[in-house]
């Protein structure tokens, strides 16, 4: 099974952390089964990934992290990856989890298997907290799906889910995109707990913009318009 896992990064000025990232996660995944998709990075993110000797997609301008993804989904779906795992740049996920998710998707069972945040003892802000906590609420009453983190970028995606759907959204909500669109095709989700490493980094979430491009989201879903 492992064979068939890719991993991709979505990276944007993050040359401080990715070369112990690309270190951390070459013990689970090759680097020709990693794909870094650089995203108008003005640092030297570029020439680390390349003396890691990964798959790098180059975007010539910042496009968003949802943009990045999508290409990096793409990458994975033209040369017929069976599963993406999908991590951060900045090492606030736990590479050594990638086995947990790895080992939850050969049960069969889920199409999309989502991080879930231990946040006890952790240093994110109250508002962080409830804000993680409300939105999963809420996708859990729309979807009729147990959501434990809805906002987790940790995830494990089977390839083959995805084909059929059209995304739209190039920023973080195209996360809940994707999220929603697989749970109205029928897939089924799962959750691995992974542990919260924060550190008081400045969150590149914009509260307002993006509390209301997710409830509009849900808007679409609940209307059948997603």
């Amino acid at each position: 099974m492992s064979e068939a896992v890719w991993l991709i990064i979505p990276a944007y000025n993050v040359e401080k952390h990715l070369d112990k990232l690309l270190s951390e996660t070459s013990k689970f995944i090759p680097a020709e089964r990693t794909v870094v998709v650089n995203d108008g990075s003005t640092d030297r993110l570029g020439a680390i990934a390349a003396n890691h000797g990964v798959q790098v997609i180059v975007h010539s301008e910042n496009m968003g992290k949802g943009k990045s993804l999508r290409d990096g989904f793409d990458y994975v779906t033209e040369i017929q990856g069976t599963w993406a795992i999908t991590i951060d740049g900045d090492l606030q996920h736990d590479p050594a989890r990638i086995p947990a998710f790895i080992a939850a998707s050969e049960n069969g069972k889920y199409d999309i298997i989502i991080g879930k945040r231990n946040r006890s003892g952790t240093k994110m802000p109250w508002d962080r907290r409830l804000s993680n906590g409300l939105s999963s609420l809420l996708l859990a009453l729309v979807t009729g799906q147990k959501m434990e983190d809805v906002q987790c970028g940790y995830r494990m995606i089977r390839i083959a889910s995805l084909k059929g759907l059209v995304f739209n959204r190039v920023s973080y909500d195209f996360e809940t995109e994707l999220l929603l669109k697989l749970v109205r095709k029928g897939s089924k989700v799962g959750w691995v707990e992974i542990p919260t490493k924060y550190a008081g980094e400045k969150s590149s979430i914009r509260r307002l913009p993006d509390t209301m491009r997710f409830l509009g989201l849900v808007g679409l879903y609940l209307a059948r318009r997603l």
